[in-house]
């Protein structure tokens, strides 16, 4: 039996992610374990997910993975590079795990993989460094196309670089660092691209459109959401549990904003580069997050950076918090499969993995200084739920067990 690692956010399961996981099987045998290492609460484009990390990886069981363990925040809303990093990271250190799989519009593991090299030479991290810096400093996906172009003879087109590409380059980036053992492999992606509209002729759209018509109260949504986890969607959305709805942290954070100038801000993740001063000066003005994040997108500055440096600044999380790597993970849901799955991890592996959430306090004072980062800002979370969940609830939960 094969062990297959995803890092995912699943926000939420649909019919792309049960397809990646049948095409894994189809290549690797239909008896391969599939463990997720999917985003807690708060996801890697900035801010709350759909639905908390509780229905969502229910959802993933019910539809074929068979264990699904955490990965944390700050991690799970950093860039790409902290994302892979901190996901890549968990996955070698259960010491069970024989690949890592992951989309990518690409497909090819063989070109990924040269990229990926290019990538992580001195020269490439060198140029691009200097290219930020720049005053007239573009985007990421931008300034990579635009580096890469000026130091390798092929040449590659913006459109190579989208959010799955350039994640799946920051895996194999993430495997080489780590010294693992896992083996990737990439499934091409089918349909709706990432943050795509709708897609015309295919049952595999977006998650973004997802979310789109789950907000607007369009049933449609679950056309694209595999059988088995409509009912879990079904009975959170009645239950007043999802979607969530950050618009009620408005004033909170433009307040937030204004009573806190640079000088007391040192150092946020993502905000750094003069966007915390932009953030806090244009607060004086805006009062929600949609208008301020309108007002401080520039060709520098995307729309995913400036959410993360909004919630980041919110909830505490500086640059160092981020640039260390996790020091644990925790159980939200499993099958009989996964139930032996981390019977073997606790064999083989001393990384820590939090089975019952009280119980993070035996731990390291290192994992508890990380969890209770991420208890604030899961008690945050709560907040966002048109039913609020009591501020204990992520200290309280039990992880789903499939029957």
């Amino acid at each position: 039996m094969k062990i297959v690692a995803i890092i995912t956010e699943y926000n939420p399961f649909h019919n792309g992610h049960e397809y990646q996981i049948k095409k894994i099987r189809e290549l690797l045998g239909y008896d391969t374990a599939v463990i997720a290492i999917m985003s807690g609460n708060y996801i890697q484009r900035g801010g709350p997910a759909i639905a908390d990390k509780t229905i969502r990886a229910k959802a993933a069981v019910d539809c074929g993975v068979n264990l699904v363990l955490e990965l944390p925040f700050p991690y799970s809303m950093s860039s790409a590079e902290f994302f892979a990093r901190a996901g890549v990271h968990i996955a070698s250190n259960l010491k069970i795990v024989d690949h890592l799989a992951f989309g990518s519009e690409n497909g090819n593991i063989d070109k990924l993989c040269a990229i990926a090299k290019n990538m992580s030479s001195e020269k490439f991290r060198s140029e691009l460094i200097t290219a930020a810096e720049a005053p007239t400093a573009l985007g990421y996906p931008k300034l990579c196309e635009r580096v890469y172009n000026s130091l390798f003879p092929e040449r590659l087109t913006q459109d190579f670089f989208t959010p799955n590409n350039i994640l799946a380059i920051e895996y194999l980036k993430a495997l080489e660092q780590e010294n693992s053992n896992i083996t990737p492999i990439t499934i091409k992606r089918e349909g709706g691209g990432y943050d795509s509209s709708y897609t015309d002729g295919t049952q595999y759209q977006s998650a973004s459109y997802i979310r789109e018509l789950i907000y607007s109260k369009d049933d449609s949504a679950f056309d694209f959401v595999p059988e088995n986890a409509k009912l879990t969607y079904f009975n959170a959305i009645k239950s007043g549990k999802m979607p969530t709805q950050p618009k009620k942290l408005d004033a909170a954070i433009i307040s937030s904003f204004r009573l806190n100038p640079p000088a007391l801000r040192d150092n946020i993740h993502d905000a750094e580069g003069g966007l915390y001063n932009r953030l806090y000066s244009m607060s004086m003005t805006e009062a929600t997050i949609s208008s301020l994040m309108k007002r401080a997108e520039t060709k520098k500055f995307t729309q995913a950076r400036i959410r993360r440096a909004i919630w980041s600044s919110y909830l505490g999380v500086t640059s160092s918090d981020v640039r260390t790597l996790p020091e644990y993970t925790q159980l939200l849901a499993l099958d009989d499969v996964g139930r032996s799955l981390l019977k073997r991890i606790k064999k083989v592996s001393d990384f820590p993995i939090i089975t019952k959430p009280s119980s993070y306090k035996d731990c390291s004072d290192r994992v508890v200084w990380q969890k209770e980062l991420a208890n604030k800002a899961d008690s945050v979370f709560d907040l966002t739920l048109i039913e609020p969940n009591s501020a204990t609830f992520s200290l309280t939960f039990t992880p789903y067990v499939k029957k």
